[in-house]
């Protein structure tokens, strides 16, 4: 007979698992206690919402299951943001709640409740999880757990919720007499016919392009692109969250396009007659709220595991192929090694080099040229990322944009930032999470002022568990993204933005003491250099304080307009963000890349 908790920590180490992001609490405590006994290795942050979301952070690293533990009632609650996050991103992590006894359930007696902190999480965790189940029989454990553990890994990722109540947990249960979970075998796709169409859409093209995401890392496929690239020649566009697919400065590699991107990355795209999309469910910000403009001059051939991601786009000409990316890469590959066909598109790819020489991203000119550059400084950091470092770039406004398009990044230099939620406050708890699983190698963070300050008590356990994470925060007193919006839309009428509207910010210098952080101030572009450098160099945690402007916008940028005669929002085009490149200019950059 082994105890119930027991078995779920012993099962998980059989499978790999090896890190738990928790906060204690009555509510799991026959969990917490078998967890301390296992060879797992636990990391306590300071609030629910930063342990799910570490969790989330650990997994996007590498693919690789993590547990978040977090006790019954508010503790399950506080934990949904992560989980909904790791939901949208398709990240497979495994969440695991306490719950009250089976004897003291509400439902037992028609109240709202009955046990302590109880409530009813599987309900609310159902609709942001691909699984989510209460554990009410301990005969079942085994059969549950193997289920979640599949689920989150198999098809298209993403987390899974277990509840489990306080008597279950303590249950005593016989190994042998377990029931196990038996997954449906599914048949694969045949490829050869849709990969064959691909390879002839090549032959024919004069112009096209590879767009690869997520879905194509998460399948593990990179290798197998890389050996398509190779034999290709074919340019390659990444989103942000492949960006790591090929270094910034990589022959062939031309940046991210969509909503916040290099010019050069959009003009490249909307110039192709043909493009390959690679896991990559084209969301607004790649598509800038105009499905129907992009890529408009292609024919797509796009590769999704979730069907639904491929019927819901407005384009004309696609190709859909519903697919784990890994297993259409292997026959892609495999077709174009039999078929004896040189490809030849060195004109093409030079045309593209000259366009990404000729808009650099600091070519860009603000529209108010105040404090310090946060494109100067995100690069300079870059300068000294070292390629087993990992970047956590904050989720939301200006510090999104830099650590995107303005960071140069080196192949396989892990980025981590959770773009389905765009939320704010998940730098902090993203940077513990990466740092386990790097197996503590140095974090670099770029986060905002604003956002920093949610989930700030996770400073702590930056500190207390020795994460070595150079925190560099872009300061301007408020939000920047809410008051560009507030001017742009509503007559420079601020509300909740910044301080003419009721919202300040600390000290960061004063918090920096408060948790003995070491601390440094870049208050002028001519200071970037030495103090970035410094911060670098420190040994451990490091806050670094840039003194920026709420006017710093992320440019180039696509924005909308409203129509003066119909009063409806007109989407802009990719290929002519803000600044807006003149007419003429524009036209002769297009001649260039058509003829």
């Amino acid at each position: 007979m082994i105890k119930l908790s027991d078995y779920i920590f012993k099962y998980l180490e059989r499978i790999g698992v090896n890190t738990v992001f928790t906060l204690t609490g009555g509510g799991i405590m026959h969990l917490v206690d078998s967890m301390g006994h296992s060879n797992m290795e636990y990391v306590c942050c300071h609030h629910e919402q930063a342990a799910a979301i570490a969790a989330q952070a650990y997994d996007m690293y590498n693919e690789q299951l993590s547990v978040c533990l977090v006790t019954t009632g508010p503790g399950g609650t506080n934990a949904l943001t992560g989980a909904a996050a790791a939901y949208v991103d398709s990240t497979p992590v495994i969440y695991m709640s306490g719950q009250v006894k089976r004897d003291d359930f509400a439902s037992l007696r028609g109240v709202r409740q009955f046990g302590a902190q109880e409530n009813d999480i599987i309900a609310m965790a159902k609709p942001i999880t691909k699984y989510a189940v209460l554990a009410s029989e301990p005969e079942n454990i085994a059969y549950e757990l193997e289920k979640c553990v599949y689920l989150a890994t198999h098809g298209r990722k993403g987390p899974v919720w277990i509840d489990i109540p306080l008597d279950v947990q303590s249950a005593e249960i016989e190994e042998s007499s377990l029931r196990h979970y038996m997954p449906e075998e599914k048949q694969k796709p045949d490829l050869k016919q849709t990969a064959e169409q691909t390879l002839q859409l090549l032959k024919e093209s004069q112009r096209p392009v590879l767009l690869v995401g997520q879905g194509m890392k998460s399948a593990g496929a990179e290798e197998l692109t890389h050996q398509f690239v190779d034999l290709t020649g074919i340019p390659v566009l990444a989103t942000w969250r492949a960006l790591d697919f090929m270094g910034s400065e990589e022959e062939g590699f031309f940046g991210s396009p969509g909503l916040q991107a290099p010019r050069y990355s959009n003009l490249i795209l909307q110039s192709a007659d043909a493009l390959i999309v690679l896991g990559s469910r084209m969301d607004n910000m790649i598509t800038a709220f105009n499905e129907e403009h992009f890529a408009y001059r292609a024919k797509k051939v796009v590769v999704d595991i979730d069907e639904n991601e491929i019927k819901k786009l407005a384009m004309t000409r696609i190709v859909p192929v519903v697919a784990d990316a890994r297993e259409y890469m292997e026959v892609l590959v495999n077709e174009l090694r039999c078929q004896d066909v040189q490809y030849d598109f060195g004109e093409w790819r030079n045309k593209c080099q000259k366009i990404k020489e000729q808009f650099p991203i600091f070519k860009e000119k603000q529209d108010k040229e105040e404090g310090v550059s946060l494109y100067q400084v995100t690069e300079e950091i870059s300068k000294y990322a070292d390629k087993e470092d990992t970047i956590v770039i904050s989720s939301t406004s200006r510090c999104n944009t830099a650590g995107h398009i303005a960071f140069n990044h080196k192949r396989g230099q892990r980025t981590i930032s959770s773009m389905g939620m765009g939320s704010m406050g998940f730098a902090l708890p993203s940077a513990v999470g990466a740092y386990y699983a790097s197996r503590k190698n140095r974090v670099i963070v770029i986060e905002g002022d604003g956002s920093f300050q949610l989930n700030i008590q996770e400073l702590e356990t930056i500190v207390s568990n020795h994460v070595d994470a150079k925190m560099f925060i872009f300061n301007n007193n408020g939000y920047a993204a809410i008051t560009t919006m507030q001017d742009r839309n509503f007559d420079s009428f601020y509300v909740g933005s910044n301080e003419k509207s009721g919202l300040y910010m600390p000290d960061l210098e004063k918090i920096a003491f408060a948790y003995g952080i070491p601390y440094a101030r870049i208050e002028k572009n001519e200071e970037i250099a030495e103090k970035v450098k410094a911060a670098m160099d420190a040994d451990g945690p490091f806050i670094c304080d840039i003194m920026g402007s709420l006017w710093f916008d992320e440019i180039p940028k696509c924005i909308s307009s409203v129509d003066k005669k119909t009063g409806k929002r007109i989407s802009a085009y990719l290929e002519n963000p803000y600044p807006y490149l003149p007419e003429e200019e524009l036209k002769k950059i297009e001649k260039s890349l058509l003829k």
